[in-house]
Order: C-alpha cells, then structure tokens, then sequence
C-alpha cells in the first residue's frame, strides 16, 4: 500500500464507532490506503492524545457525547491543529449553524448512509493530498502554512527563515534551511538550494547565467546569487528539472 492516513474516531457509541472504523479501513482498502485508525469514547481521550503529540489528518466526531461533546472538543482540537479534517457526525441538524466556527469539512448523519460516507471519505482524501502540497510552519506558538505554489524563495538569516511569496508578502519563522530543504526533497514542487542562504522555488526562475538566477517577485525580476561551490550542480538541476528547456545564459 502506498499512502497512509491516521484517522481518528470519536464516539461514545460503541457499535457505531465499530462500524465507522470498519467502514474507514475498508473504504482504504479499495483506494490503495492504509488507515491507522485510533478510536476514542470521548472528546477527553482524543484531546489528551493530540496534547501527548498524536497527529490525525483525519477526524470523525460525533456532536452529541457526555462530558466533553463534539462541538466543545473541536475549539480544542483547533486551537492544536489548525489543518486536521473533521467530519462530524449526528443523528440531528440543529448544529449546523455553530459547526461553521470550528471548520468543519463534512457533517455526517446517523444511521451512517455508506455512499455519502464513500463520497466523503474519497473528497477528504484528495484534499488531504492536495495539502502536501503546502509548507507548514510554527511562528509566535501559532501552526501556519502557505502554499507552495506560492512560494518564490526561502532565505534564511540568523537563524530565521524568511517566506517570500508571489504577490510580495513574507512570512517567517526560527528553523534551519536545511530543514526546509529535506521535508520539499519529495514535493510535487521543485525547489533548488543555490545558496546557503536560498531555497528557491524552480517555477520562478526565468533565467540563469554563471553566479546568479533571475526570479520573479511581485510581477518584477529580482537577481539571487548562486554560491561558486553550487553553481555546477545547480545548472545540473535546473536543466534536468526542465529537461532541456531552462533559459541558461
């Protein structure tokens, strides 16, 4: 199996959360998924988990539970992961209006119908899959993330990473360039190292000559220098990346 999602289920009906968990590997199965699935009965054992470090990119939790319920926990788990998929689940509609503060994905009914599960799970997927396609990072105890389709470079300086994106906005955040570098090696966007202070996104490049690239920011070309120890492998890179079709000067 190729992919792998951790999925949580939290509900304090048994039978049903059995059912779920069934449902969700099975459904898995078919699209190539392995679903390592966690299983809780209340909203507290699902929280305490994602404080102990558990990640989920997917949630399913039901509204209506004693204790801790559905909606209660939601704040929580938001304030912790921003970007985790909930899709909620109850036997009524009457909260539908105070689901829209905690982001929910989907809202399913009980009994549980299995094609618009089907349909769900499937949509939760490809969204989580579309997700890789962003950069995640912690700034000020806050979790963020842009999309890398966005990124034009990253640059690093004293210890701060620098985001500098295409319509002129930046971000930043304390971490290591080369950090950066090994969670994009396997991103569906190219980003070459050409400094070691530059990662910079391939799509933005429109030339190259020996000791510099030219990209474009904010509609305008902007000159980054190419390091002399880098500068052959990175001329490598760029023509392999566009398989003969870089501008190289």
């Amino acid at each position: 199996m190729g992919k792998m999602l951790r999925i949580a289920i939290c509900d304090d009906d048994t039978a049903f959360a059995v059912s779920l968990e069934n449902a969700v590997i099975q459904e898995g199965r078919c699209m190539g998924i392995q679903a390592e699935t966690n299983v809780f009965s209340d909203g507290e054992t699902l929280l305490a988990s994602m404080r102990y470090g558990y990640r989920y990119e997917m949630i399913f939790i039901d509204i209506e539970m004693e204790h801790v319920n559905g909606i209660d926990a939601a704040r929580c788990i938001r304030e912790i992961d921003r970007s985790v998929l909930i899709i909620y689940v109850s036997g009524y509609d009457q909260y539908l209006k105070e689901l829209f503060e905690v982001e929910p994905f989907r809202f399913l009914s009980k009994p549980l119908d299995r094609d618009r599960f089907r349909r769900y799970f499937r949509e939760a997927c490809q969204r989580i899959w579309e997700s890789d396609a962003f950069y995640q990072f912690t700034f000020n105890k806050e979790i963020r993330k842009v999309a890398l389709k966005d990124v034009v470079y990253f640059e690093s300086h004293n210890r701060v990473v620098h985001i500098f994106l295409g319509d002129g906005s930046s971000e930043q955040f304390y971490g290591k360039l080369n950090d950066v570098e090994n969670s994009l090696a396997n991103s569906r966007k190219s980003f070459l190292r050409i400094h070691q202070s530059f990662l910079v996104n391939y799509d933005y490049i429109k030339k190259m000559n020996f000791s510099s690239i030219i990209v474009l920011l904010c509609g305008k070309e902007m000159e980054l220098k190419i390091s002399e120890d880098r500068q052959k492998t990175v001329r490598y890179r760029l023509c392999e990346i566009a398989k003969g079709k870089a501008v190289v000067e």
